[in-house]
């Protein structure tokens, strides 16, 4: 998989979906006004379709907004419409996990990046680890105990990124090159094989 290529795939594709839903939303309003049915049933069902056209556009940007960077101590992940921070510190991950979300018919659609630190750094998107998260992915729980087992007074926390698509692909190969002391899964490591530096 040419990562780099699947990037600017999905730019472009973000792109028209933002001109194609600008275009429909100034579009429609002044159709129903050239064809002067101006009806309050036609007006409230605009209303709808309007909003709904708004919906879609503030989902798309939410899901596809990921941004980051790395001042050779922090980690600073900026998620989401509303620029969600995730501060952490490199040296402090212990633990990064990739899982798969798969499609109703089996198939791998997109993947989520899971940290866990040994400090949250003022952010709160670090949440405490619970018995409840670690039953959910017991994976986890498995190389989770280990590490506690080494450190049992340290406290960890954890943070599930979700957005971005193809983007979190260059975070991955961010997270390999700068959190030295973290163990990185099997899955985790099969995604950053195909980060934009291991590309061919």
């Amino acid at each position: 998989m040419n990562i780099d290529k699947a990037i600017r795939k999905q730019k472009k594709s973000y792109k028209r979906f933002l001109l194609s839903m600008c275009f429909i939303f100034f579009a429609l309003p002044a159709i129903l006004i050239l064809s002067k049915k101006v009806y309050i049933f036609y007006i409230v069902y605009l209303i709808i379709i309007e909003a709904l056209i708004l919906m879609s556009i503030f989902i798309r940007i939410s899901n596809e907004s990921l941004k980051f960077k790395n001042d050779g101590y922090r980690l600073q992940i900026s998620i989401g419409i509303n620029n969600k921070k995730i501060n952490i510190i490199t040296e402090k991950v212990s633990l990064v996990h990739v899982e798969n979300i798969l499609s109703d018919k089996g198939e791998v659609i997109d993947f989520k990046i899971i940290l866990i630190a040994g400090s949250k750094f003022r952010s709160d998107r670090m949440v405490p680890i619970s018995i409840n998260f670690l039953k959910k992915y017991s994976y986890i729980a498995y190389h989770y105990n280990r590490i506690k087992v080494m450190q049992p007074e340290d406290n960890y926390y954890y943070t599930i990124i979700k957005k971005g698509g193809f983007n979190k692909y260059p975070l991955m190969d961010i997270i390999y090159k700068t959190c030295v002391y973290s163990y990185f899964t099997g899955e985790a490591i099969e995604k950053i094989k195909f980060s934009p530096s291991k590309s061919p």
